[in-house]
C-alpha cells in the first residue's frame, strides 16, 4: 500500500480567512517541510501563490460544509487528513509516526481517527489509540482528524459551519463504529481566531516563532473577551475531566437550552 495515494491533506478555508494563510503555511511547512501528501487549500476565488498547496475554489460564498462536500467529490483519495486554516502548528511534526498510525488506521480500515486526544478516547485499544464511544462529545472533531471520504460526506449537510458540524455531525456520527482517537499529541499547535478574533496568546506565539501577521484584516480580542475565553476553557478541561463521556452531550444540551431561554 502507497499510503500517500489513499491520504490526501485539506485545509477547510474560505476567503474571508485569507489573511490566515500566510503564516499557516509558513508554520505548516516549517515545522512538517517531509510532509509526504498532496495539500488542498479550499477557497472561494481567490488563489493562493505557493509551490506545494493546490487551491480549489468554490466560485462563491458557500456554507463550510457546502464547499467541503463539493471538493471532496473532486479528490481521489480513499482518506481525507482534514485540518482548519486557523490552527498553527509551533513544533515540529513526526512524520515516521504520522505515516504509521495512518497506515494502521487505512489497515484497520477505520472511519475516522483523530490526532489530537482533546477529548481523550473512551476506552483502550492499544498503545496507540483509544476508541471513542458513540453518544461522546465531539466524537467528529475537525481537529487534524483522518476521515474515510465516503464517511465524511455522508455525515456532512448544507448550510452548517464547522463548529455546527462537530456538533450535529457527532450525533450523526452514532451510525458508525471504528470511530478511534491518539493517546498522544502528534500535532502541537495554537488556535489563532475564535469568533472571527485573534487570540492574543496565539498573536504572541506567532511572533515569537518569526512569523508576521496582518491585524489589519481582523480585531484582536478585548483584554475582557479575552479573559472570558480562557475561563470558559478551564471550564471546558473541568467538565471534560469530572463529567463521564456518555453525560456530557445531554449537559450541554441543557445547558444550551437554558442559555436561549
Amino acid at each position: 500500500m502507497d499510503i500517500k495515494k489513499e491520504v490526501v491533506v485539506v485545509v477547510s478555508s474560505c476567503d474571508k480567512y485569507s489573511d490566515l494563510w500566510d503564516p499557516f503555511f509558513k508554520l505548516f511547512f516549517k515545522f512538517w517541510k517531509d510532509c509526504p501528501f498532496n495539500v488542498y487549500l479550499i477557497s472561494d476565488k481567490i488563489i493562493l501563490d505557493l509551490p506545494r498547496v493546490k487551491v480549489l475554489t468554490s466560485g462563491s460564498s458557500l456554507s463550510w460544509s457546502e464547499t467541503l462536500i463539493n471538493v471532496l467529490t473532486y479528490l481521489d483519495e480513499d482518506y481525507i487528513f482534514l485540518i482548519l486554516e486557523d490552527l498553527f502548528l509551533i513544533d515540529y511534526v513526526n512524520s515516521k509516526s504520522v505515516l504509521e498510525i495512518m497506515s494502521w488506521a487505512i489497515d484497520y480500515n477505520v472511519n475516522y481517527l483523530r490526532l489530537y486526544p482533546s477529548p481523550k478516547p473512551d476506552i483502550y485499544f492499544n498503545n496507540l489509540v483509544g476508541v471513542i464511544k458513540k453518544g461522546s462529545i465531539y466524537r467528529a472533531s475537525t481537529i487534524f482528524s483522518l476521515w474515510k471520504k465516503e464517511v465524511l460526506l455522508d455525515l456532512l449537510r448544507p448550510g452548517e459551519n464547522a463548529w455546527e458540524f462537530e456538533i450535529y455531525g457527532s450525533e450523526r456520527s452514532d451510525k458508525y463504529d471504528s470511530f478511534y482517537c491518539t493517546w498522544d499529541r502528534y500535532f502541537k499547535f495554537v488556535n489563532g481566531v475564535v469568533k472571527g478574533k485573534w487570540d492574543r496568546r496565539a498573536i504572541n506565539k506567532l511572533l515569537e516563532l518569526g512569523v508576521e501577521i496582518d491585524l489589519s484584516r481582523r480585531k484582536v480580542m478585548s483584554l475582557s473577551e479575552q479573559v472570558k475565553y480562557e475561563f470558559k476553557e478551564k471550564v471546558s478541561i473541568i467538565f471534560k475531566k469530572v463529567v463521564p463521556s456518555k453525560y456530557r452531550r445531554r449537559i450541554r444540551k441543557l445547558f444550551k437550552r437554558d442559555s436561549s431561554k
